[in-house]
């Protein structure tokens, strides 16, 4: 397979079809052969030790990626290739061509579907960015399984991969983090980074500046923006990314669940954004009872009208940022068993929720 790097015009095209078949063959090699695990070996779960884990597995398939890239760019005979950048900056990879030249950049993230705050931020400066030439690349994973020889596996798989004009996320970037802009708290940019009022002036950006799932392009954008069409258009398809990313999260998450409980049945359905109105998107069944996963607004008011249900079943609500709630239907109203935000890090609250007997 060749891929051509000579239209300008279709670069970003090439490199999104490099990346997805790399993404193939890293989760039908790679992540299989050296990041494989027993599915009974568990990850800590305290919360320090779940971010290490998502951030050693991002690390591994963000090399991984580059590594396929690099065989499938070899194979190809373009003389093009695909090299890491060996120091901490902006981008991670450099496409380079025949004669070893910085061709295109390539920012890669990575982020975990059951994080309740996927956090990877693109945070470098507008001037440090090529127009037209870099690109941020960014990867959704989670955790899958399957049984080899008798034996059940997990290893963590890409789902879903997004490339984006590094350029344009980052002009949306900026203008949105100008737009939200209040008398209390002002917000600026010095001569590299952004700066927030503090009480003696300004003090460095407290690190939520870029961060992916957070980036919008904000209402009431001048009508002689520059390329106001372009970020527009680049929006639309960020926007549609990020939906799908938060959408599959809430089926990852009723997984990790159901595996963790031991439930069987397990049944879900994916849909391409957060649901508008309260609806079921998955159930699986343990020691007799139901187990329901919904989502949308008004969980209460959707659980209470499941009349003539059973008072052992249990709904797991999860919203846009994966807070959740386990919900029991009793007489014509929902509930309230338990509450969090952080169903990863709290599967045993959950589990404890789902089995304890509600109050009379």
């Amino acid at each position: 397979m060749t891929y051509a790097f000579s239209q300008p015009e279709q670069l970003r095209i090439t490199i999104e079809k490099l990346c997805k078949d790399a993404g193939e063959r890293v989760n039908t090699g790679i992540s299989k052969v050296l990041t494989t695990r027993q599915s009974t070996e568990h990850p800590p779960k305290g919360a320090r030790h779940l971010t290490d884990t998502r951030g050693r597995v991002s690390t591994l398939l963000e090399y991984a990626l580059a590594y396929e890239m690099s065989s499938l760019l070899a194979n190809g005979a373009s003389g093009y290739t695909i090299s890491n950048v060996l120091w901490n900056s902006f981008p991670d990879l450099i496409l380079r061509d025949p004669r070893f030249e910085n061709f295109a950049g390539l920012e890669v993230k990575a982020l975990h579907t059951a994080a309740e705050e996927k956090s990877a931020n693109l945070d470098v400066n507008l001037s440090e960015i090529r127009e037209g030439r870099d690109f941020l690349v960014i990867l959704i994973w989670g955790w899958a399984s399957e049984v080899s020889d008798g034996v059940a596996l997990t290893f963590p798989k890409i789902h879903e991969i997004g490339v984006f004009s590094a350029w344009n996320i980052a002009r949306i970037r900026d203008y949105g983090w100008l737009s939200g802009t209040r008398v209390s708290r002002e917000k600026a940019f010095d001569l590299r980074s952004p700066v927030i009022a503090a009480d003696l002036g300004f003090k460095a950006e407290e690190g939520n500046y870029g961060k992916l799932m957070r980036i919008q392009l904000p209402e009431g954008l001048p009508n002689d923006l520059p390329a106001a069409q372009q970020l527009s258009d680049e929006y639309k398809q960020y926007a549609e990314f990020k939906a799908r990313a938060i959408a599959l999260s809430l089926r990852e998450t009723f997984t990790d669940v159901c595996d963790f409980i031991g439930a069987t049945s397990i049944s879900s359905r994916q849909v391409k954004e957060y649901p508008k109105t309260c609806c079921e998107l998955g159930h699986a069944a343990i020691e007799g009872r139901k187990i329901y996963l919904i989502a949308g607004p008004n969980p209460v008011s959707y659980v209470s009208a499941k009349r003539g249900q059973s008072s052992e079943d249990r709904y797991i609500f999860l919203s846009p940022k994966l807070e959740w709630a386990v919900f029991a239907p009793s007489d014509g109203m929902a509930q309230l068993i338990d509450e969090g935000k952080k169903p990863d890090s709290d599967l045993p609250r959950i589990k404890d929720a789902l089995f304890m007997r509600l109050r009379t």
